[in-house]
């Protein structure tokens, strides 16, 4: 079982747990006020019997006496105000239990929506894509919430994961020092001139300004625990209430979907530690053999999957790690200058697989094993492991590309050279035309 499906099944334990707790609390109060209202229909009941029995054993007579009349009107006065006295209890009773009705099905409704948004997260997305989904489910809620943010902590610093109703520009800012930060200073409802006098004293207003938030009249801030450390908050934002009074049970999103917003930063962390740790080994390859191109082959090759609509993120990853299992070769073969040996030319070969073996072992880099394994492969299947064009994945043809450009640009080949031998490759079978032609247009663009 993965690490994100295990979190998930956590907190889908915990959300029925939070719910029962939560029903089972305003079904007594339902329970309470009907109680109420049977005792005082007993109480009514009871004067009403007491007199029934005093007509039935005091029976009207033509000679009653005038004191007994007075009794009898006594009793009766004494009865009407027993029943005007709970008749006010027993309406406001009666609306005390619609009350709570209402509050049970708001509830009821509440934690539905909780769990259809559980539902629909997919554990193995980004937590930035997460956090966007959660935040936009959680405004659709409530009617007079126009925008929001969730700001998390990371590496010692707070960043913004999701906006909505805000420019983009949100996401570029950081804060060290969380007294700088509203969403993390207060809890529940807030007004929006203190935001702007926080804004003014720390000298952000004008930044602020700029992606909107100086529209706000009043928000609610929901922060997010773990265990005592305040680790963000989710922020609901109106811009037309100047207060926005939202239920207190709200609070549940900070436990549910702030937890597991926070144990994926924690687990993206790690992967990006990982991720330096190879890079660092990558690099050490570089410097071994005098080719220092990993980074700058990464950062092209980057550019160019942009242009042909795949990841580049992974793309990026891929090409700094794609010689990795080079650590695995001895300097002997690798820095050696004359002509290599069967054996040695085979040796070298090994590192895709070398490089393959090492990123397929955890869960978080097989999606770039594979364009390691195949970056040395050719488009007419003369490749190290014999994939042709299509069967070849495109990061992997681009890397291919990439890497042969900076290594004869390394050798002190001229750009015009370069091009003249990547095309007669292309004709030969080696690479893919198209990379190529998008590589010669970048290059004569920025002038590389």
């Amino acid at each position: 079982m993965s690490f994100e499906i295990l979190i998930f099944l956590i907190l889908s334990f915990l959300f029925f747990i939070i719910y029962f707790l939560m029903f089972f609390n305003l079904r007594g109060t339902v329970y309470k006020d009907s109680l109420n209202i049977t005792n005082k229909l007993a109480k009514i009941e009871g004067s009403l019997n007491y007199f029934q029995n005093y007509l039935e054993y005091s029976p009207i007579e033509e000679d009653m006496e005038f004191e007994e009349f007075e009794s009898i009107k006594r009793s009766i006065n004494y009865l009407q105000e027993v029943v005007i006295e709970n008749e006010e209890e027993i309406l406001k009773s009666m609306e005390d239990i619609e009350k709570s009705k209402k509050e049970v099905e708001e509830l009821n409704k509440f934690l539905i929506s909780i769990y259809e948004i559980l539902a629909k997260i997919n554990p193995k997305d980004s937590v930035e894509n997460i956090a966007q989904f959660i935040l936009e489910k959680i405004i659709s809620l409530f009617k007079n919430v126009n925008a929001g943010s969730i700001i998390l902590k990371q590496n010692e610093k707070y960043k913004y994961f999701a906006q909505f109703g805000y420019d983009e520009k949100l996401k570029e800012f950081e804060f060290s020092n969380e007294d700088n930060v509203l969403a993390l200073k207060y809890e529940g409802y807030v007004k929006g001139d203190i935001l702007r006098e926080l804004n003014k004293k720390e000298g952000f207003s004008e930044k602020f300004k700029e992606i909107g938030s100086d529209k706000i009249k009043s928000l609610y801030v929901i922060p997010i625990y773990v265990e005592n450390e305040r680790m963000g908050a989710i922020c609901l934002d109106s811009f037309v209430s100047e207060n926005l009074n939202l239920p207190k049970y709200v609070d549940i999103f900070g436990k549910i979907f702030g937890n597991f917003l926070i144990l994926k930063v924690l687990e993206n962390d790690f992967n990006k530690m990982f991720f330096e740790v190879l890079e660092f080994f990558a690099v050490s390859v570089d410097e071994r053999v005098g080719k220092k191109h990993s980074k700058v082959v990464a950062k092209l090759s980057k550019k160019i999957a942009k242009e042909f609509g795949v990841n580049p993120e992974k793309t990026w990853k891929a090409a700094i790690l794609h010689d990795i299992g080079k650590i695995m070769i001895s300097d002997r073969v690798l820095k050696k200058t004359g002509r290599l040996t069967k054996d040695e030319l085979d040796k070298i070969k090994e590192h895709v697989s070398y490089g393959y073996e090492l990123l397929n072992r955890f869960r978080f880099f097989k999606d770039i094993a594979n364009i390691v394994l195949y970056h040395h492969e050719r488009c007419d299947g003369n490749g190290y492991l014999g994939l042709k064009y299509e069967e070849i994945p495109i990061e992997s043809r681009i890397i291919s590309v990439v890497d042969a450009f900076y290594t004869m640009k390394i050798k002190g080949f001229k750009v015009e050279d370069i091009f003249v031998l990547l095309e007669k490759d292309v004709e030969n079978g080696k690479f893919d035309g198209k990379i190529v032609k998008k590589l010669k247009e970048i290059v004569k663009e920025r002038n590389l």
